[in-house]
C-alpha cells in the first residue's frame, strides 16, 4: 500500500508542479487562452488572466513542493517506523496536494473578485 501512496503522491506533485510553471510562466499570450485557469472571471481581460494564472500557479508549485517533501518524509517514515505509519504519511500527502491546489484555486478566485470589476478593469485603491 505504500508504493501506490508514493506512486500517487510523485504523479499529484509533478502535475501541480509543472501545471503551476506552465500557468505562472508560460500561460497563453494570445486571446485564445484556451490553457490556464479557465474561468469566466479570468477570461474577462488580460489583466484578469495574467493576475489569475499567476497567482494560481503560484500555488499549485507551493502544492507540488509540499507533496514532495511529504512523500520524502513518508519514505523517511517506512525505513524508521511501519510501512503502515508511512502509507498514512503517504494518504495525507495525497490529501494535502488535493486540499492546496483547491484553495490555490479558491483564493484566485476571490482575488479576481477584490481586485478587478465586473468588466476586468483593476479596482481603483482609494
Amino acid at each position: 500500500m505504500l508504493w501506490f501512496f508514493l506512486i500517487l503522491d510523485i504523479i499529484f506533485s509533478a502535475a501541480a508542479l509543472f501545471g503551476g510553471y506552465y500557468m505562472k510562466f508560460c500561460a497563453p499570450k494570445d486571446n485564445d487562452m484556451k490553457m490556464g485557469v479557465l474561468t469566466e472571471s479570468a477570461k474577462k481581460s488580460r489583466d484578469t488572466w495574467e493576475y489569475a494564472n499567476k497567482a494560481c500557479g503560484k500555488g499549485w508549485i507551493a502544492g507540488g513542493i509540499a507533496g514532495l517533501v511529504l512523500s520524502a518524509a513518508a519514505t523517511e517514515t517506512a525505513f524508521f517506523a511501519s510501512e503502515k505509519v508511512a502509507s498514512i504519511v503517504g494518504a495525507a500527502a495525497a490529501v494535502i496536494i488535493v486540499i492546496i491546489m483547491s484553495c490555490s484555486a479558491t483564493t484566485t478566485i476571490m482575488g479576481l473578485k477584490s481586485k478587478f470589476d465586473k468588466d476586468g478593469k483593476p479596482v481603483e485603491k482609494e
